[in-house]
Protein backbone atom coordinates (compact mmCIF):
# COMPACT_ATOMS: atom_id res chain seq x y z
CA UNK A 1 0.00 0.00 0.00
CA UNK A 2 1.54 3.26 -1.09
CA UNK A 3 2.07 5.97 1.49
CA UNK A 4 0.65 8.52 -0.96
CA UNK A 5 -2.65 6.66 -1.25
CA UNK A 6 -3.09 5.77 2.39
CA UNK A 7 -5.64 7.64 4.43
CA UNK A 8 -3.91 9.46 7.25
CA UNK A 9 -4.37 7.68 10.57
CA UNK A 10 -2.23 8.39 13.60
CA UNK A 11 0.27 5.52 14.09
CA UNK A 12 -0.74 5.16 17.73
CA UNK A 13 -4.30 4.43 16.62
CA UNK A 14 -3.01 1.69 14.30
CA UNK A 15 -0.99 0.24 17.18
CA UNK A 16 -4.07 0.33 19.43
CA UNK A 17 -6.06 -1.50 16.75
CA UNK A 18 -3.35 -4.18 16.55
CA UNK A 19 -3.48 -4.65 20.33
CA UNK A 20 -7.27 -5.03 20.21
CA UNK A 21 -6.87 -7.56 17.41
CA UNK A 22 -4.59 -9.63 19.65
CA UNK A 23 -7.13 -9.51 22.48
CA UNK A 24 -10.09 -10.49 20.31
CA UNK A 25 -8.14 -13.26 18.57
CA UNK A 26 -7.24 -14.90 21.86
CA UNK A 27 -10.33 -17.10 22.10
CA UNK A 28 -10.74 -16.09 25.76
CA UNK A 29 -12.44 -12.70 25.54
CA UNK A 30 -14.41 -11.37 28.49
CA UNK A 31 -17.75 -9.58 27.91
CA UNK A 32 -16.32 -6.35 29.34
CA UNK A 33 -13.41 -6.52 26.87
CA UNK A 34 -15.85 -6.90 23.98
CA UNK A 35 -17.78 -3.88 25.22
CA UNK A 36 -14.57 -1.86 25.60
CA UNK A 37 -13.50 -2.75 22.07
CA UNK A 38 -16.90 -1.78 20.65
CA UNK A 39 -16.75 1.54 22.51
CA UNK A 40 -13.23 2.17 21.19
CA UNK A 41 -14.28 1.24 17.65
CA UNK A 42 -17.28 3.56 17.59
CA UNK A 43 -15.62 6.49 19.36
CA UNK A 44 -13.86 7.86 16.26
CA UNK A 45 -13.90 7.19 12.46
CA UNK A 46 -10.11 6.72 12.51
CA UNK A 47 -10.57 3.73 14.81
CA UNK A 48 -12.73 1.98 12.21
CA UNK A 49 -10.22 2.72 9.45
CA UNK A 50 -7.33 1.48 11.60
CA UNK A 51 -9.27 -1.68 12.46
CA UNK A 52 -9.94 -2.38 8.78
CA UNK A 53 -6.25 -1.88 8.00
CA UNK A 54 -5.12 -4.27 10.73
CA UNK A 55 -7.69 -6.85 9.61
CA UNK A 56 -6.32 -6.67 6.06
CA UNK A 57 -2.66 -7.06 6.99
CA UNK A 58 -3.28 -9.70 9.66
CA UNK A 59 -5.83 -11.71 7.69
CA UNK A 60 -3.59 -14.78 7.66
CA UNK A 61 -3.79 -15.04 11.47
CA UNK A 62 -7.51 -15.76 11.34
CA UNK A 63 -6.53 -19.24 10.13
CA UNK A 64 -5.26 -20.13 13.60
CA UNK A 65 -7.61 -22.65 15.23
CA UNK A 66 -9.35 -21.17 18.28
CA UNK A 67 -7.83 -23.81 20.57
CA UNK A 68 -4.33 -22.66 19.66
CA UNK A 69 -5.15 -19.01 20.23
CA UNK A 70 -6.73 -19.84 23.59
CA UNK A 71 -3.68 -21.83 24.65
CA UNK A 72 -1.44 -18.94 23.67
CA UNK A 73 -3.37 -16.56 25.87
CA UNK A 74 -3.25 -19.00 28.78
CA UNK A 75 0.50 -19.31 28.32
CA UNK A 76 0.96 -15.58 28.64
CA UNK A 77 -0.89 -15.53 31.95
CA UNK A 78 0.39 -18.80 33.39
CA UNK A 79 3.02 -19.30 36.10
CA UNK A 80 6.49 -20.09 34.77
CA UNK A 81 6.24 -23.76 35.78
CA UNK A 82 3.24 -24.25 33.52
CA UNK A 83 4.32 -22.05 30.65
CA UNK A 84 6.36 -24.66 28.77
CA UNK A 85 3.57 -27.23 28.98
CA UNK A 86 1.00 -24.75 27.72
CA UNK A 87 3.23 -23.58 24.89
CA UNK A 88 3.70 -27.19 23.83
CA UNK A 89 -0.06 -27.72 23.91
CA UNK A 90 -0.54 -24.61 21.82
CA UNK A 91 1.95 -25.80 19.20
CA UNK A 92 0.37 -29.27 19.00
CA UNK A 93 -3.13 -27.85 18.73
CA UNK A 94 -1.98 -25.46 16.03
CA UNK A 95 -0.48 -28.22 13.90
CA UNK A 96 -3.33 -30.65 14.42
CA UNK A 97 -6.20 -28.21 14.07
CA UNK A 98 -5.12 -25.76 11.40
CA UNK A 99 -5.99 -27.79 8.35
CA UNK A 100 -9.51 -28.68 9.43
CA UNK A 101 -10.18 -25.17 10.68
CA UNK A 102 -9.20 -23.59 7.37
CA UNK A 103 -11.10 -26.03 5.20
CA UNK A 104 -14.22 -25.59 7.32
CA UNK A 105 -14.33 -21.90 6.46
CA UNK A 106 -15.62 -21.06 2.98
CA UNK A 107 -13.22 -18.31 2.10
CA UNK A 108 -10.16 -20.41 2.91
CA UNK A 109 -11.47 -23.13 0.65
CA UNK A 110 -12.00 -20.52 -2.05
CA UNK A 111 -8.40 -19.33 -1.70
CA UNK A 112 -6.80 -22.75 -1.76
CA UNK A 113 -9.02 -24.01 -4.59
CA UNK A 114 -8.12 -21.01 -6.77
CA UNK A 115 -6.43 -21.67 -10.10
CA UNK A 116 -3.23 -19.99 -8.87
CA UNK A 117 -2.19 -19.15 -5.32
CA UNK A 118 0.92 -18.45 -3.28
CA UNK A 119 1.86 -19.36 0.26
CA UNK A 120 3.04 -16.92 2.89
CA UNK A 121 6.35 -15.38 1.81
CA UNK A 122 6.10 -16.82 -1.70
CA UNK A 123 5.66 -15.03 -5.03
CA UNK A 124 5.01 -16.60 -8.38
CA UNK A 125 4.90 -15.57 -12.06
CA UNK A 126 2.25 -17.21 -14.25
CA UNK A 127 2.21 -17.04 -18.06
CA UNK A 128 -1.31 -16.84 -19.46
CA UNK A 129 -2.62 -18.37 -22.67
CA UNK A 130 -2.70 -15.03 -24.53
CA UNK A 131 0.93 -14.19 -23.75
CA UNK A 132 0.13 -11.93 -20.79
CA UNK A 133 1.77 -12.57 -17.42
CA UNK A 134 0.59 -12.19 -13.84
CA UNK A 135 2.78 -12.10 -10.72
CA UNK A 136 1.20 -13.14 -7.41
CA UNK A 137 2.38 -11.53 -4.20
CA UNK A 138 2.72 -13.36 -0.88
CA UNK A 139 -0.50 -15.05 0.26
CA UNK A 140 -2.45 -14.28 -2.90
CA UNK A 141 -4.99 -16.25 -4.94
CA UNK A 142 -6.47 -15.72 -8.40
CA UNK A 143 -8.77 -17.53 -10.81
CA UNK A 144 -8.21 -17.44 -14.59
CA UNK A 145 -11.25 -17.51 -16.87
CA UNK A 146 -10.55 -17.01 -20.58
CA UNK A 147 -13.62 -17.40 -22.81
CA UNK A 148 -14.37 -16.63 -26.46
CA UNK A 149 -15.46 -13.10 -25.49
CA UNK A 150 -13.42 -12.14 -22.42
CA UNK A 151 -10.03 -12.56 -20.75
CA UNK A 152 -10.88 -12.45 -17.03
CA UNK A 153 -8.95 -12.76 -13.80
CA UNK A 154 -10.76 -12.98 -10.46
CA UNK A 155 -8.61 -11.73 -7.59
CA UNK A 156 -9.65 -13.80 -4.57
CA UNK A 157 -7.04 -12.53 -2.14
CA UNK A 158 -3.83 -10.51 -1.94
CA UNK A 159 -2.15 -8.58 -4.74
CA UNK A 160 -1.23 -9.25 -8.37
CA UNK A 161 0.87 -7.42 -10.98
CA UNK A 162 -0.18 -7.85 -14.61
CA UNK A 163 1.61 -7.24 -17.89
CA UNK A 164 -0.95 -7.61 -20.66
CA UNK A 165 -0.24 -8.76 -24.20
CA UNK A 166 -2.26 -7.99 -27.35
CA UNK A 167 -4.98 -10.57 -27.84
CA UNK A 168 -4.26 -12.99 -30.68
CA UNK A 169 -7.95 -13.66 -31.21
CA UNK A 170 -9.33 -11.60 -34.10
CA UNK A 171 -12.03 -9.78 -32.14
CA UNK A 172 -9.63 -8.59 -29.41
CA UNK A 173 -11.24 -9.77 -26.19
CA UNK A 174 -11.15 -7.28 -23.27
CA UNK A 175 -8.76 -8.08 -20.42
CA UNK A 176 -10.36 -7.51 -16.98
CA UNK A 177 -9.63 -8.14 -13.29
CA UNK A 178 -12.67 -8.63 -11.04
CA UNK A 179 -12.55 -8.06 -7.28
CA UNK A 180 -15.18 -7.92 -4.55
CA UNK A 181 -15.63 -4.20 -5.22
CA UNK A 182 -15.82 -4.11 -9.01
CA UNK A 183 -13.93 -4.47 -12.28
CA UNK A 184 -10.62 -3.15 -13.63
CA UNK A 185 -10.27 -3.25 -17.44
CA UNK A 186 -6.82 -3.03 -19.00
CA UNK A 187 -6.25 -0.55 -21.81
CA UNK A 188 -3.03 -2.19 -23.02
CA UNK A 189 -1.00 -1.81 -19.87
CA UNK A 190 1.08 -2.82 -16.85
CA UNK A 191 -0.77 -2.47 -13.55
CA UNK A 192 -1.31 -3.97 -10.11
CA UNK A 193 -4.51 -4.81 -8.24
CA UNK A 194 -4.73 -5.40 -4.49
CA UNK A 195 -7.73 -6.83 -2.63
CA UNK A 196 -7.92 -5.06 0.71
CA UNK A 197 -10.47 -4.88 3.51
CA UNK A 198 -13.63 -3.52 1.78
CA UNK A 199 -11.42 -1.80 -0.80
CA UNK A 200 -9.57 -2.52 -4.03
CA UNK A 201 -6.36 -0.64 -4.78
CA UNK A 202 -5.11 -0.18 -8.35
CA UNK A 203 -1.79 1.28 -9.52
CA UNK A 204 -0.90 1.83 -13.19
CA UNK A 205 2.70 1.66 -14.44
CA UNK A 206 2.15 1.87 -18.22
CA UNK A 207 -0.75 3.05 -20.43
CA UNK A 208 -4.07 2.94 -18.55
CA UNK A 209 -7.01 1.06 -17.02
CA UNK A 210 -10.72 1.73 -16.59
CA UNK A 211 -12.27 1.19 -13.14
CA UNK A 212 -15.93 0.25 -12.67
CA UNK A 213 -17.29 -0.12 -9.09
CA UNK A 214 -19.81 -2.95 -8.77
CA UNK A 215 -22.69 -0.87 -7.33
CA UNK A 216 -22.14 2.41 -9.19
CA UNK A 217 -22.68 1.81 -12.90
CA UNK A 218 -22.14 5.44 -13.86
CA UNK A 219 -18.98 5.97 -11.79
CA UNK A 220 -16.30 4.86 -14.24
CA UNK A 221 -12.78 6.24 -13.92
CA UNK A 222 -9.80 6.03 -16.26
CA UNK A 223 -6.42 5.73 -14.56
CA UNK A 224 -3.14 6.37 -16.42
CA UNK A 225 0.53 5.57 -15.78
CA UNK A 226 1.84 7.08 -12.56
CA UNK A 227 -1.59 7.09 -10.89
CA UNK A 228 -3.13 4.91 -8.20
CA UNK A 229 -6.48 4.81 -6.46
CA UNK A 230 -8.66 2.87 -4.06
CA UNK A 231 -12.30 2.11 -4.74
CA UNK A 232 -15.21 0.55 -2.87
CA UNK A 233 -18.25 -1.09 -4.45
CA UNK A 234 -20.13 2.21 -4.50
CA UNK A 235 -17.48 4.88 -5.08
CA UNK A 236 -13.97 5.72 -6.30
CA UNK A 237 -11.69 7.64 -3.95
CA UNK A 238 -9.37 10.50 -5.02
CA UNK A 239 -6.51 9.65 -7.37
CA UNK A 240 -2.91 9.88 -6.11
CA UNK A 241 0.46 9.87 -7.84
CA UNK A 242 3.25 7.31 -7.56
CA UNK A 243 6.75 7.21 -9.05
CA UNK A 244 7.37 3.47 -9.29
CA UNK A 245 8.15 1.52 -12.44
CA UNK A 246 6.59 -1.61 -10.93
CA UNK A 247 5.61 -2.78 -7.42
CA UNK A 248 8.63 -3.14 -5.15
CA UNK A 249 7.51 -6.58 -3.96
CA UNK A 250 7.88 -7.97 -7.50
CA UNK A 251 11.62 -7.35 -7.11
CA UNK A 252 11.76 -8.75 -3.58
CA UNK A 253 11.72 -5.51 -1.59
CA UNK A 254 9.51 -3.61 0.80
CA UNK A 255 9.97 0.15 0.39
CA UNK A 256 9.33 2.69 3.15
CA UNK A 257 9.20 6.38 2.32
CA UNK A 258 8.88 8.14 5.69
CA UNK A 259 6.49 5.39 6.85
CA UNK A 260 5.38 5.12 10.50
CA UNK A 261 6.83 2.08 12.24
CA UNK A 262 3.36 0.68 13.00
CA UNK A 263 2.43 0.76 9.30
CA UNK A 264 5.77 -0.71 8.23
CA UNK A 265 5.36 -3.64 10.61
CA UNK A 266 1.82 -4.29 9.38
CA UNK A 267 3.12 -4.51 5.81
CA UNK A 268 6.05 -6.69 6.88
CA UNK A 269 3.62 -9.12 8.55
CA UNK A 270 2.34 -10.12 5.10
CA UNK A 271 5.66 -11.83 4.39
CA UNK A 272 6.30 -13.84 7.57
CA UNK A 273 4.27 -16.19 9.77
CA UNK A 274 2.82 -15.02 13.07
CA UNK A 275 2.09 -11.69 14.68
CA UNK A 276 4.13 -8.50 14.85
CA UNK A 277 2.83 -5.86 17.25
CA UNK A 278 4.16 -2.41 18.03
CA UNK A 279 4.01 -0.48 21.32
CA UNK A 280 2.05 2.75 20.98
CA UNK A 281 4.95 4.83 22.36
CA UNK A 282 7.10 4.05 19.29
CA UNK A 283 4.37 3.66 16.66
CA UNK A 284 5.20 7.02 15.06
CA UNK A 285 8.91 6.38 14.51
CA UNK A 286 9.65 6.98 10.81
CA UNK A 287 11.10 4.33 8.50
CA UNK A 288 12.94 5.09 5.26
CA UNK A 289 14.65 2.73 2.84
CA UNK A 290 14.36 -0.47 0.82
CA UNK A 291 14.44 -3.78 2.66
CA UNK A 292 14.90 -7.22 1.06
CA UNK A 293 11.96 -9.51 1.88
CA UNK A 294 14.06 -12.66 1.60
CA UNK A 295 14.96 -12.46 5.30
CA UNK A 296 12.35 -10.73 7.47
CA UNK A 297 14.23 -11.64 10.66
CA UNK A 298 17.14 -9.59 9.34
CA UNK A 299 14.81 -6.62 8.77
CA UNK A 300 13.60 -6.80 12.37
CA UNK A 301 17.19 -7.10 13.60
CA UNK A 302 18.12 -4.02 11.56
CA UNK A 303 15.29 -2.04 13.15
CA UNK A 304 16.47 -3.10 16.61
CA UNK A 305 20.04 -2.07 15.84
CA UNK A 306 19.20 1.32 14.32
CA UNK A 307 16.12 2.52 16.19
CA UNK A 308 15.41 3.00 19.91
CA UNK A 309 13.47 -0.27 19.98
CA UNK A 310 13.94 -3.81 21.21
CA UNK A 311 12.35 -7.10 20.20
CA UNK A 312 10.50 -9.41 22.52
CA UNK A 313 9.32 -12.95 21.69
CA UNK A 314 6.59 -13.87 24.21
CA UNK A 315 5.53 -16.77 21.98
CA UNK A 316 7.13 -18.53 19.00
CA UNK A 317 4.77 -16.85 16.52
CA UNK A 318 4.61 -13.43 18.18
CA UNK A 319 7.20 -10.63 17.92
CA UNK A 320 6.62 -7.53 20.06
CA UNK A 321 8.48 -4.34 19.15
CA UNK A 322 8.97 -2.31 22.33
CA UNK A 323 10.72 0.90 23.40
CA UNK A 324 14.34 0.33 24.34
Amino acid sequence: MSSENRQKIHPRVVAEAAEWFMVLSSGNVRPDETAQWQAWLSSHPDHRMAWARVEFYTDKFKSLPPQAAFAATEALNAPNLNRRRLLLSMALLGVAGLSGWQISRGRYWQEWSADQHTALGESKTVSLADGSSVVLDSGSAVNVDFSVNLRRLQLVKGEIYIETAPDTVGWKRPFVVDTLEGRVQALGTRFSVSQQQNRTQVAVFQDGVEIQPADAISAKQTLVAGQQVQFASSRIEPIHRHNQNKPAWTEGFIVADDLPLSEFLLQLSRYRPGYITCATEIADLRIIGSYPLKDTDRILAFLEANLPVKLSHPLPFWVKVLPR
